[in-house]
């Protein structure tokens, strides 16, 4: 008996799976880049959860893995989402007037299948680059656990658990999603 103990392999995932993911993230960054917020929407489903947990800064001994109630930047259901890109269109949201500039960078996509035939894990980094007004410019750097799934036929956003590296954020807001 060999004294290293096998760890399991995730059951191997198409490449043709892994391209309709990587295409459905770009998407959705290409959407959010060009403020196409409602139709950023449609690629979520009814019961999403987007969640951006406060990131503590701990010893290693002391590691915690953040809850839905620990303090968070976006806890957010569907009509969450829908009143904060409600709110963008109103015209009166100054930060956002004029409007920020961002670019969202998607790598290092993993997709992993689940235990529910309709949905897959997938893991990804996101850079978002944010320039506001003349010379304010902010990088946000996360690390990002999806969970997609299959409805009639296409794949959508069903929850989104987003850790960022910074603590702490020298953005006056954060008017974007990540």
């Amino acid at each position: 008996m060999s004294s290293v103990q096998e760890t399991i392999k995730p059951a191997s995932v198409s490449i043709e799976l892994i391209n309709e993911v990587q295409q459905f993230l770009y998407r959705e960054a290409r959407l959010q880049d060009s403020e196409k917020f409602r139709d950023w929407l449609t690629m979520l489903t009814d019961d999403v959860h987007y969640w951006m947990p406060y990131r503590y800064q701990r010893y290693r001994k002391n590691y915690k893995e953040p809850t839905i109630y620990d303090q968070a930047y976006y806890n957010d259901s569907m009509p969450d989402l829908i009143k904060r890109v409600m709110r963008t269109e109103t015209g009166t949201c100054w930060s956002e007037d004029p409007a920020t500039r961002a670019a969202h960078i998607v790598t290092n996509i993993e997709v992993e299948l689940s235990d529910n035939p309709n949905e897959l894990t997938v893991y990804s980094l996101i850079t978002v680059r944010r320039n506001m007004n003349e010379d304010e410019e902010h990088t946000m750097v996360g690390h990002r656990t999806d969970t997609l799934r299959r409805v009639d036929g296409e794949l959508k956003l069903a929850k989104r658990k987003i850790i960022l590296d910074q603590n702490i954020f020298m953005n006056k807001s954060l008017n974007v999603y990540l």
